[in-house]
């Protein structure tokens, strides 16, 4: 990545189901004042495409680093693709991944952790947990301003402004009726 390309936003879109399956979709909002990338799409696709690939290596490298687990065991993330697109503009790149992961999932209270390295956020972001209606977020601890919402309490959003400590341990204890997984169970 060229160094004009600047970060200036990020997104994380946690979706868990029932299964213990999670997708995770980041995106990373850029400014680009020389349009590195749209030049490197109009003049060297393969230039790209080794780029983009290196991205995605990183991505999972700093994925490996992290410990992830959903009561207590150890959730794996793999990236499984990625993209390049534009905002509007050939000036404001976005590089958003796909990644998957998995965990055991029971009746009653759930619990998901994250730990990982102590960090000041150096760019605006915001992070999302959509969890299966019926499922309530019970508590949370995750640097930001956070809310739940959803009709059933089943949304997490956290908005974590630049300049905030982030990192080492953060959690989510999460409630899942028995009758719910019931249905999940018999599929």
């Amino acid at each position: 990545m060229s160094e004009e390309v600047v970060p200036v936003y990020a997104e994380g879109i946690h979706v868990f189901d029932l299964t213990g399956n999670v997708w995770l979709v980041l995106i990373f909002e850029y400014r680009d004042p020389k349009m590195y990338y749209y030049n490197l799409l109009k003049t060297n696709m393969e230039a790209l495409f080794e780029e983009l690939e290196t991205i995605m290596n990183n991505m999972q490298k700093f994925l490996d680093e992290e410990i992830i687990k959903i009561n207590n065991e150890r959730a794996r993330p793999q990236v499984k693709d990625i993209i390049l697109g534009f905002r509007g503009s050939y000036h404001r790149p976005y590089i958003e991944f796909y990644i998957n992961f998995r965990g055991p999932i029971k009746p009653g209270i759930n619990r998901y952790d994250n730990f990982y390295e102590e960090e000041t956020a150096e760019y605006d972001y915001e992070i999302l947990w959509i969890f299966p209606e019926g499922v309530r977020v019970r508590s949370y601890h995750i640097a930001g301003d956070g809310r739940v919402l959803g009709t059933t309490d089943n949304i997490l959003v956290v908005h974590v402004k630049k300049g905030t400590k982030v990192g080492r341990h953060e959690w989510i204890e999460f409630e899942v009726p028995e009758e719910i997984l019931r249905g999940v169970n018999k599929s």
